[in-house]
């Protein structure tokens, strides 16, 4: 993820899942249908029509799973699931991003990628736009590219040393966060779609099993019921298995969620702690005190003389 160079385009990482691996889930899942299950329920049926056991563990679960409205909802799930591990992978890098900047914070006894103070109290203004070029010339090594701890502490020590106000900085610094934050959250869309579109293609199986029920109902007046079993069949069979596969995908969306959030806090944290508050300007000259203005003495009025009477 990175707030400058945000992945678009066809040919990114985040392009490729989202088109290629939607066109590769949908082609897998339906290789994995052609090769292995749906001829496994045809098995199973037949044998069950003759009353042979089909010779499998596996037998009723093919059936469960045969239907389209199960195959589209797999297929899904693994675009789903592709999604969510590229998400995992870059939270991941940019917990190392942080432990590489603040090592004691994640327990590593390693050097930090930048000494903020060296030795001194404070980060003065000049030392701000020092530090602002050498954060910005680290974030182009390939570890840290496009990582939001280093862009947003130079974004912050650059905006001090222009302004030389901790409040703008602080401003810039938490502002960055926020919108790093939204646009985390708004990357989570499309699987919160698919959390809501699996369960409604369920429900699809599910009117669709129960018309063609319906239209068999005849057959179960003569006493055929097989028709009707096997369209109710397909109704909870693809009901259940979307319901399923949704309460997996909403967990593990949720723990993603829950992993960039307390993600932006530690960073938070770490921008409060190690650079907002050693923020201060030594090159700023001392408060002059005002000096309390001395009084004025006005002289006493001077008695009118009154003409002499003649």
């Amino acid at each position: 993820m990175s707030l400058r160079n945000p992945e678009r385009g066809l040919f990114s990482v985040k392009g490729l899942i989202f088109t290629l691996g939607l066109l590769a889930s949908f082609i897998f899942v339906a290789a994995i249908y052609a090769i292995l299950i749906r001829p496994g329920a045809n098995q199973a049926a037949l044998a069950s029509s003759y009353g042979v056991d089909a010779g499998t563990a596996w037998s009723n679960f093919y059936i469960v799973l045969k239907d389209y409205e199960q195959q589209i909802c797999f297929s899904l799930f693994l675009w789903g699931t592709m999604i969510l591990v590229y998400k995992f992978i870059l939270l991941k890098q940019e917990v190392s991003t942080l432990g590489r900047f603040a090592p004691e914070s994640e327990g590593l006894q390693n050097a930090p990628e930048v000494d903020l103070l060296q030795g001194a109290r404070s980060i003065s203004r000049e030392r701000a736009r020092a530090l602002s070029k050498e954060v910005e010339l680290k974030s182009q090594s390939p570890e840290l590219r496009d990582k939001i701890l280093p862009y947003v502490m130079a974004r912050g020590l650059e905006r001090y040393h222009i302004t030389g106000s901790v409040p703008e900085a602080t401003e810039t610094i938490m502002g960055r966060l926020e919108v790093a934050s939204e646009q985390q959250e708004s990357e989570l869309s499309m699987l919160r779609y698919l959390v809501w579109a699996i369960p409604s293609i369920g429900f699809i199986g599910t009117v669709r099993g129960i018309g063609v029920a319906l239209q068999r109902a005849d057959e179960a007046i003569q006493g055929d019921i097989a028709g009707v079993t096997s369209a109710l069949g397909v109704a909870f069979n693809s009901t259940f298995v979307a319901l399923f596969i949704s309460i997996v995908l909403m967990l593990l969306i949720h723990l993603l969620q829950s992993g960039q959030e307390g993600l932006i806090l530690r960073l938070q944290t770490f921008c409060r702690e190690q650079l907002i508050d050693k923020l201060f300007d030594q090159s700023d000259p001392e408060e002059t005190r005002q000096k309390p203005a001395e009084p004025v003495h006005t002289p006493p009025p001077q008695p009118t003389e009154t003409p002499a009477a003649s």
